[in-house]
């Protein structure tokens, strides 16, 4: 296993050098288009190259020779010029492609993955959405990966305009190395194919348009967790809201019939402006669930409640476009526009 991590890590350093249907769709204020921007729009296409594939048709006799050849079909810091003339990073390489077990790995993501056209169809509906609130945005790339179960890597991350997707990450909820890695069961429900075109715009790309700037208190950790939830429930309107924050049926309903309960408790004991980092964390953290409700709950109920709050801050300032949403730091000003106040059911 150890081995394992070692060359999974030597491969990061080679590749960074409605409870069951949808509920009412958002509507958010748009900017004026020019016909030239919404013909454009019609014209959308997304690009998603197969990196994993590349690496698996090397052949490691001629590992240096082979890198050499795919210089220039991919991005730098996946194939860095004269990377081939590197004989200890090819030699890491060609280890961890003749490891058994990341073989295995991508023999079990060729036989899921051999087709995305479902991906490629439903980020392109949703750049289609999101070029009429960022018309003026450029449309990434898009890079498949396998790094090989490295947990430190988010399963979607970004760098310049591209993005990448590591679809050793989504092989199943029931894939039988996720266990024996020891992830999480609620960790492991989110590793299901349909959340990848979900997670490019919530763990990717909704940082295009977050300022940089730290949150301090848990209103301001809730209401930025709040605004990529809504920021991707926008691009892809006919999406459950389970699916859009990764909650299952069961959490979904708990977290709604008990809003009212979560509030009330945030208020009573002085949570919202606290700036304890163990406070934040039980609210915000991936967990099973939320300690403070009970083994009944769904983790990140604080993450719901931003979500809610943002949701009722957009229906209540029609004039607020997407843009003015995310570029909005004040998270004090959303809650008070947003008139908050969920129902408490007995």
């Amino acid at each position: 296993m150890k081995i394992r991590k070692l060359l999974a890590l030597a491969l990061c350093v080679f590749l960074l050098s409605s409870l069951n249907g949808c509920r009412k769709k958002e509507q958010v204020a748009t900017p004026e288009l020019t016909k030239e921007q919404k013909e454009e729009i019609k014209k959308v296409e997304i690009s998603i190259f197969r990196y994993e594939q590349a690496l698996d048709t090397l052949d490691p006799k001629h590992i240096s020779t082979e890198i050499q050849k795919l210089y220039g079909q991919f991005p730098e810091n996946l194939i860095a010029k004269d990377s081939w003339k590197n004989a200890e990073m090819m030699q890491g390489l060609k280890a961890y492609l003749s490891d058994p077990f990341i073989m295995e790995l991508y023999k079990d993501c060729a036989k899921q993955y051999s087709d995305v056209s479902d991906i490629h169809t439903a980020l392109t509906d949703a750049f289609k959405i999101y070029l009429t609130h960022f018309p003026d945005d450029s449309i990434p790339s898009f890079y498949t990966l396998i790094p090989g179960l490295d947990f430190t890597t988010p399963s979607v991350f970004g760098f310049g305009n591209d993005i990448y997707i590591c679809l050793d990450m989504y092989l199943g909820s029931n894939y039988k190395y996720y266990a024996q890695a020891n992830m999480p069961r609620f960790i492991a429900a989110r590793c299901e194919r349909r959340f990848i075109p979900t997670d490019v715009f919530t763990k990717s790309l909704c940082y295009r348009h977050l300022p940089d700037k730290t949150p301090v208190t848990l209103l301001d950790y809730i209401i930025l967790e709040g605004k990529k939830l809504y920021f991707t429930q926008i691009m892809f309107p006919e999406t459950k809201e389970q699916d859009i924050i990764g909650y299952n049926t069961e959490q979904l309903e708990w977290a709604r019939k008990n809003e009212g309960l979560i509030w009330q408790y945030l208020i009573e004991k002085q949570l919202l402006y606290s700036k304890e980092e163990s406070v934040i964390r039980r609210m915000v953290d991936e967990t099973p669930f939320t300690r403070d409700f009970g083994n009944q709950s769904p983790g990140r109920l604080g993450i719901y409640v931003g979500w809610q709050i943002v949701k009722n801050y957009m229906s209540n300032n029609k004039d607020v476009t997407l843009k003015d949403l995310m570029q909005n730091t004040d998270a004090q000003q959303i809650l008070n526009k947003s008139f908050y106040k969920p129902k408490f059911n007995n």
